[in-house]
């Protein structure tokens, strides 16, 4: 895990050292093992190491045998054992045992589609002096992240936004219409960042910048899709899944260092603790944190899990500081992320760090196995919250063609999907926002349309399983837990986010995993649960999903802890978001304690007191573009 950087300056000057170590030293805390940078000409690749794999061969930047072609990698490679062999066997020649070299090598054997024969979370960038260009690449589900930018005979790229603006001579413009879906989502979607000329790359997507700045892509090199199998028996996907998810979670093992996992005592990360207690011939290493709101807190679930698995339990009680850490958390994030469970994955994360350089974690398993409420709430909408008749089944069809009226047909649609996921819907945000700002931001789905037009075809809770792989999982829970794990030099590792465990879920009948039961209501996630009956519990597995909070609402009520600090940062007389938002409206957020947009607003509150010089695109302007 590691922190990359490029310069390329399209004018063929020179690209400047001195640019690129400031740029590697704004990400010095994703890699505290070691740096390196590498000049070709107008094109330089920095790097900052966390070493895992190969700790003494895998330094970076890296070249082949004639030095025309380096790379500056971020991840880790899980099948790289498998691929060497065969790139040797193709006269390729390795010096180190990393797979940093082997992604090197596939490049140069099959091009720009070497990114489609590996398996991992990687964000990369090849310098090949052969073909005067750099070639981008990041993870099928965008577990690694990737910035860059093309502005003013530069082009720049990054893992964090921060490193870009070490760029001399460019203008960082606040993109408004992203603050509108900030506010909306609690994130800004790729290819959008809080910056005009800032980009994200997506998830399973490629591209490439030649020396005179022209530019390929991105493109899609990888596409997830739900094509259930119906052929197998539910005794027959239990042994698949079981094998499937074994085999994900010993190619999560794979390194050169001490490790753990993060156990919250939820299903998922119990999941992956099991499978790892089996695999290895030590106990297993878990790290927990509990606060003192035990309503908030599954530490007797993970303590459980941890002695049913019989691991190495390492427990820690926390009373987060949200303040104080929130300058540092919007430091490390660079544009304005709302989750405010980051919180408590920066105090699990250095807890971790304490003791292990890298932690699997279970993230990932409500995407894949369908355990979210808001899907349960989607397929209440769609199909009913309680089993109909029979007959009533083979008659609404024919009622929605010859009465419309009465019988509306009802069908998968964002409209029903988007309010589920909204924090502060458009109509409160046109409220929010001052006259001069308003404009149809708020109304604007851009991130979702594109994927539930691809996915409106799949059954329905499969739908809104996409919906939330192609955007929660990316820009939500992996940002934030890259980001804040990274903030101490923590690799985490997601076996249950990998390409083959997504195939493979991608095949199951999406009734094995969203299910009514007898009382009429949905359940999620219910072949995982099925599978793991055999390690714990039904008690431990069918409680009430909890999540991973910490309790804004009581920090920010009347009274609460946070209250007095909340008002002066969002109304006192150094606030900045005057300039944007009626005060009238943050005061009625405030009043009603609507704790997650007063989150929001927190968070952008700091980010534009860091980045106070930054100009804003007007809205008539954005109009025109």
């Amino acid at each position: 895990m590691c922190g990359i950087v490029g310069l390329l300056n399209t004018d063929g000057e020179p690209a400047s050292p001195a640019v690129l170590e400031r740029m590697t030293g704004a990400l010095a805390h994703r890699g505290p093992d070691g740096e390196g940078l590498e000049i070709g000409g107008p094109a330089g690749l920095g790097h900052r190491r966390l070493a895992i794999i190969d700790l003494e061969g895998g330094k970076q930047p890296l070249a082949n045998e004639d030095g025309r072609v380096w790379i500056t990698y971020n991840g880790e490679l899980y099948n790289y054992r498998e691929l060497r062999p065969i790139l040797e066997a193709r006269g390729h020649r390795f010096r180190t045992n990393s797979d940093t070299e082997v992604i090197l090598h596939a490049y140069e054997e099959w091009g720009d589609a070497c990114v489609e024969r590996f398996r991992g979370m990687f964000a990369f960038a090849i310098h090949d002096g052969r073909k005067r260009r750099l070639f981008l690449a990041r993870d099928h589900l965008g577990i690694k992240p990737l910035y860059w930018m093309h502005a003013d005979g530069r082009f720049a790229f990054a893992s964090e936004l921060q490193a870009l603006r070490c760029v001399p001579g460019v203008h960082f413009e606040i993109d408004l219409p992203a603050v509108a879906q900030y506010l909306r989502l609690q994130y800004i979607a790729a290819p959008r960042t809080i910056f005009r000329n800032v980009w994200k790359l997506p998830p399973a997507c490629r591209m490439s910048v030649t020396f005179d700045g022209r530019i390929t892509g991105p493109e899609e090199y990888w596409r997830l899709e739900f094509r259930p199998n119906r052929r197998r028996s539910k005794a027959e996907w239990l042994e698949a899944l079981d094998e499937v998810l074994r085999d994900s979670v010993r190619a999560h093992l794979v390194a050169d260092v001490p490790f753990g996992a993060f156990l919250s005592g939820g299903v998922d990360s119990s999941a992956v603790v099991a499978y790892m207690a089996e695999i290895l011939d030590r106990p297993v290493r878990t790290f927990t944190i509990g606060f003192e709101e035990e309503d908030y807190s599954e530490l007797p679930y993970a303590e459980e899990a941890a002695r049913r698995c019989g691991t190495e339990h390492h427990v820690e009680i926390v009373r987060p500081d949200a303040l104080a850490i929130l300058p540092d958390l919007v430091r490390c994030y660079g544009e304005p992320f709302g989750d405010s469970s980051a919180v408590p994955t920066y105090y699990v994360s250095k807890m971790a760090r304490a003791s292990v350089p890298m932690i699997l974690s279970g993230d990932g398993g409500d995407e894949t196995f369908a355990g979210y409420g808001t899907h349960r709430e989607w397929m209440n909408q769609i199909a009913g919250r309680a089993p109909r008749p029979l007959w009533k089944r083979l008659a609404r069809p024919v009622a929605e063609r010859l009465l419309p009226r009465r019988y509306p047909p009802v069908r998968p649609s964002l409209d029903y999907w988007l309010p589920l996921i909204t924090y502060l819907p458009p109509a409160e945000q046109a409220d929010l926002w001052r006259p001069e700002y308003r404009n149809d931001w708020a109304l604007r789905a851009e991130a979702f349309d594109e994927a539930f037009a691809r996915a409106r075809r799949f059954a329905p809770c499969s739908i809104v399983q996409y919906l939330d792989i192609k955007t929660y999982l990316p820009f939500d829970i992996l940002t934030k837990v890259d980001v804040a794990s990274m903030m101490h030099g923590l690799e985490v590792r997601t076996p249950l986010v990998d390409v083959r465990v997504m195939e493979f879920a991608a095949t199951i009948p999406s009734e094995l995993c969203m299910a009514r039961g007898e009382d009429g209501q949905w359940r999620g996630k219910q072949l995982l649960r099925d599978l793991l009956r055999r390690r714990f519990p039904d008690e431990f597995l069918d409680r009430p999903k909890m999540g991973f909070g910490v309790p804004i609402a009581r920090w920010f009520r009347s009274g609460g802890a946070y209250y007095s600090a909340l008002e002066e940062r969002l109304l006192g007389p150094t606030s900045t978001l005057g300039e944007w938002f009626e005060p009238a409206a943050i005061r009625r957020l405030i009043d009603e304690n609507r704790a997650g947009p007063l989150w929001l607003l927190l968070f952008l509150e700091e980010w534009l007191r860091q980045n106070a010089g930054c100009p804003v695109v007007r809205p008539e302007t954005v109009a025109a573009a």
